[in-house]
C-alpha cells in the first residue's frame, strides 16, 4: 500500500509512519487486543476526513477511527494492517451561537473539555465516567456511552442535538442546526450514535446542556446480601426525583483497591455489598431524604457514609471508580460490559463465579456497576486458556436473563461472534445493508460489529 498520494493531498504533518508512534494506538487500552497498522493520520478538519475516506474508498483501504482509545472490545484496534485516523487533534468545544444550553465540539475534544466548560455557565453535560480526561466525544458517540449518570440524563443518544459525519466514501452529512424539532426523515443522530464507526465518522456533535444542580450528595451504605442493594435501589429510584447514581461494588473489589490505593478500611470489613447513591438538586437534598422513606434507615442503619462537600464526595467515590485500575493492575482481565434487568440481577451475580469457576477453577471473577439500570462491569483475571469459552457461557446466560450482551462499549471484535445471541438473522441482514449503504467498500472498521468482507 502506498500513501504517498494521501500526504500530497493532506500536506506535511498529517500522516506518521514512524513504527513507535504508531505502536501507542495499535493497542487497547485493556492490553488484550495488540494491533498493527501501516500509518496514523491526524486530520485537523472535517474536510480533511473527508479528502482521507474518499482516497481509501477509492483504493480500497481500511481505516480504524480512533479517539482516545479508551474502548474495551477491541473496536478502536488495527488487527489487520489498516489505517488509523486520529481524531485527537479535531478538539474545538465552544458554546452554541444560537443556544444558551449547547456546546458544539469535535470529536477529538474529551469529556473532561466539554465538562470543564459547561461549568463556566453552571451547566453540566450529562455523560460522566472514570475515564473523563481521555475518552473523546467522538469515541462516546460511536460507543452511545452511558456511564455513572444514565439514571438521571440517559446515555450519550440523548445528549446528542445534531451532527456531522462523513460516510466511507468521504462524503459529507449531517448539519449542526441544533433543532430538537427536526422531523425530516432518519435521525442522524441516534442512527449513527452507537455504530461504532461502521457508518461514518463522526467530526462534530452539537450537544444537549442542562442545569447544574444547587447541591449534590453522596451516600454510601453497607449491606449483607445482593438482594438488600437490589431492594435499595430500588427504594431510591421509586422515592427520589433527585437520584441521579446508583453505584454496586463487592468487598472483594475493595480490598483490591485499597491494597493498589492504600485507602481506609470501610466499618472494618463487616460489609460484603456496597452500595453508592448519588443525589442531586436544588439545596436541601439530605432534609428531603430524610423526609421520604430513606429516612428512616438513613438514622437507623450502621454502616452509612454521608458525604456533602466535593472532597468528602470524592473519597467516597474512588472505592469505586479506581476499580477498573485496580483490577488491571492485576493483569488483563477479560472485560464483559452487560445489562441485566433489575429483577434478575441477583440471579446473575449468585451465579457468575459458579460460572466462571466451572469452566476454570483458577479465575477470579470482579464485579461492580450501575445497578438501576443493570449495567454489570465483569472483568474476569485468570480467564486463560478458556477465554472463548468463558465469553460464550456468560454471554448465553446474559441473554437467558433478558439481558444484552454489550451495555455501553459497543460490540467491537470482541464480541462480534456473539452479536447473533442477541440479533435474529434478519436484524442482522439490515445491519450489513445500512453499512453498504453508508460504507459500500467496507473500508470503515472492518470486522467491527460484524465480520465484513471488503
Amino acid at each position: 500500500m502506498s500513501i504517498a498520494e494521501l500526504k500530497s493531498l493532506l500536506g506535511s504533518g498529517r500522516i506518521s509512519e514512524d513504527e513507535d508512534i504508531i505502536k501507542t494506538y495499535s493497542d487497547d487500552w485493556t492490553g488484550r487486543y495488540r494491533g498493527s497498522a501501516r500509518a496514523v493520520i491526524s486530520p485537523q478538519s472535517t474536510d480533511e476526513v473527508a479528502e482521507i475516506l474518499n482516497w481509501c474508498s477509492t483504493n480500497r483501504v481500511g481505516v480504524v477511527p480512533q479517539g482516545g482509545n479508551t474502548g474495551m472490545v477491541g473496536g478502536s484496534t488495527p488487527l489487520n494492517g489498516e489505517l488509523i485516523i486520529s481524531l485527537r487533534k479535531m478538539k474545538n468545544v465552544n458554546f452554541s451561537d444560537t443556544n444558551d444550553n449547547q456546546i458544539v465540539a469535535e470529536a477529538g475534544a474529551t469529556l473532561l473539555e466539554i465538562q470543564n466548560l459547561a461549568l463556566e455557565r453552571s451547566m453540566i453535560y450529562g455523560v460522566d465516567f472514570a475515564a473523563r480526561d481521555s475518552a473523546t466525544i467522538g469515541g462516546t458517540i460511536a460507543t452511545n456511552a452511558g456511564g455513572l449518570n444514565v439514571l438521571r440524563y440517559g446515555t450519550t443518544r440523548r445528549q446528542i442535538i445534531s451532527v456531522e459525519a462523513v460516510t466511507g466514501t468521504g462524503e459529507i452529512i449531517g448539519n449542526l442546526n441544533g433543532l430538537d424539532k427536526d422531523n425530516t426523515g432518519y435521525h442522524l443522530p441516534s442512527l449513527l450514535c452507537g455504530s461504532e464507526g461502521t457508518l461514518a465518522i463522526v467530526t462534530r456533535a452539537k450537544l444537549r446542556l442542562r442545569p447544574k444542580p444547587k447541591e449534590n450528595v453522596s451516600i454510601l451504605f453497607g449491606l449483607d446480601t445482593i438482594q438488600d442493594a437490589v431492594n435499595l435501589t430500588e427504594a431510591c429510584v421509586s422515592t427520589s426525583t433527585e437520584i441521579i447514581a446508583c453505584e454496586l461494588f463487592f468487598q472483594k473489589g475493595v480490598d483490591l483497591v485499597r491494597e493498589a490505593y492504600d485507602l481506609q478500611p470501610l466499618w472494618n470489613n463487616k460489609n460484603s455489598i456496597y452500595l453508592l447513591c448519588e443525589f442531586a438538586g436544588d439545596l436541601g437534598v439530605l432534609d428531603r431524604l430524610n423526609e421520604n422513606v430513606l429516612g428512616e434507615m438513613l438514622r437507623t442503619h450502621d454502616s452509612i457514609l454521608v458525604a456533602t462537600s466535593d472532597r468528602e464526595r470524592q473519597r467516597l467515590w474512588q472505592y469505586r471508580e479506581l476499580h477498573t485500575l485496580a483490577i488491571s493492575n492485576k493483569g488483563i482481565p477479560l472485560k464483559l460490559d452487560v445489562t441485566i434487568p433489575l429483577g434478575n440481577l441477583t440471579h446473575f451475580l449468585d451465579s457468575i463465579a459458579t460460572i466462571c469457576g466451572n469452566i476454570n477453577p483458577l479465575s477470579i471473577p470482579y464485579v461492580f456497576g450501575h445497578s438501576a439500570d443493570g449495567n454489570m462491569h465483569l472483568n474476569i483475571l485468570q480467564s486463560e486458556p478458556n477465554v472463548a469459552e468463558m465469553e460464550e457461557e456468560i454471554l448465553k446466560f446474559v441473554v437467558s436473563l433478558d439481558g444484552s450482551i454489550s451495555a455501553e462499549h459497543g460490540i467491537g471484535r470482541a464480541k462480534a461472534p456473539y452479536l447473533h445471541l442477541q440479533r435474529n438473522e434478519e436484524e442482522i441482514r439490515l445491519f450489513r445493508e445500512m453499512k453498504k449503504a453508508f460504507d459500500p467498500k467496507g473500508i470503515l472498521n472492518p470486522d467491527v460489529i460484524f465480520p465484513t468482507s471488503r
